[in-house]
């Protein structure tokens, strides 16, 4: 009888919309309906306790060495996008457990927000290496640019922003609290099967597909670069590993999510080659939490593989001091010598 009413209230497209953080609550699967919201909650909270504070930490070391760099500048971006994503998962989190209790308000605001970490984070990514790859291919270029480099920086990141923000925007317009079973939810409300189709279109191939090209191109020609030249610094080629490091991340992250709603859009469409298609409700469920976990890699990445977010930590710091104390040292005697 509950999944009766579920399945009148709500159809297929509509649970496997991309707002799928409310996926516990419509699920008509028998076997996962009474504990996905609280292995969702568990997850949810495991990706903000490690996403917070490792961003927090990045913002800290980017404020200590500064902004002069075009790289420091793209990664503060970076971890602000991470951080609004992050932000966004507490009140799912909460949803997870006992319903929207945040008013029609707080379902438009807080949508849109998730969205907005969501593409800006694919944004910035792809603007990072871009700019990577400027730099360790056309090293001449971005050094006879000089001020000017900067200041396509600055451009890069409005647009970047203003992408992020003009199409996240539509799910804070669709999104609608709705009750059921005396529960409130906070879903998308599309007013026709066309919107609620073009919108997974534009997540699949505006903010993934297109992505994943321009990074892949542009990590296939530094590697080629950087094997080609004996004279690039060893800093430009730690710099192309973390971002290579951190596109590989975003690959194996969202691939399966996208994979799989870019297969349930098909079937929607009734292609012949996946009518016969079951769709697994435990699938969906762990590449979408796959997908969320992306906010954790960023500051993971960069602590473990960039130095000068290493020897800001406590432990690592006095490693380093010690370091370059034995280092002055054994120079100071060869010297006497």
């Amino acid at each position: 009888m509950h999944q009766e009413i579920m399945q009148e209230e709500f159809n297929f497209s509509s649970y496997y919309n991309m707002d799928y953080i409310y996926d516990g609550h419509l699920i008509t699967l028998e076997d996962h309906l009474s504990y996905s919201p609280v292995i969702g909650a568990v997850c949810y909270i495991i990706i903000i306790c490690i996403s917070l504070p490792g961003n927090c930490f990045l913002l800290w070391v980017l404020k200590k060495e500064g902004l002069k760099s075009s790289a420091n500048l793209l990664l503060l971006h970076l971890t602000a996008s991470d951080l609004i994503f992050t932000l966004m998962l507490i009140p799912w989190t909460i949803d997870n457990i006992c319903g929207w209790i945040f008013g029609e308000l707080g379902c438009k605001l807080f949508n849109w927000g998730i969205f907005l970490g969501l593409y800006s984070y694919m944004t910035f990514l792809t603007v990072t290496t871009v700019h990577c790859y400027v730099v360790t291919v056309h090293p001449v270029f971005a050094t006879f640019a000089g001020n000017r480099f900067r200041l396509y920086t600055h451009v890069s990141s409005s647009v970047a922003w203003l992408i992020s923000i003009g199409f996240s925007l539509p799910e804070a317009f669709y999104s609608a609290i709705v009750e059921n079973l005396d529960t409130v939810y906070c879903v998308p409300n599309y007013e026709s099967e066309f919107e609620e189709k073009l919108g997974y279109f534009i997540q699949i191939i505006l903010f993934f597909m297109l992505p994943f090209l321009v990074i892949a191109f542009c990590h296939a020609r530094m590697g080629f670069a950087i094997h080609k030249s004996q004279m690039a610094s060893r800093n430009r080629h730690n710099a192309a590993c973390i971002i290579f490091c951190v596109a590989v991340g975003f690959f194996i992250c969202w691939a399966p999510y996208n994979i799989f709603l870019f297969l349930v859009v098909l079937k929607s469409l009734d292609v012949p080659a996946l009518t016969a298609w079951e769709t697994s409700e435990m699938v969906y469920f762990i590449s979408h939490i796959l997908a969320f976990s992306h906010c954790c890699l960023n500051p993971l990445i960069h602590i473990l593989g960039g130095k000068k977010f290493r020897r800001h930590l406590s432990w690592s710091s006095r490693r380093y001091r010690r370091h370059t104390f034995s280092t002055q040292s054994s120079f100071s005697g060869q010297t006497h010598l």
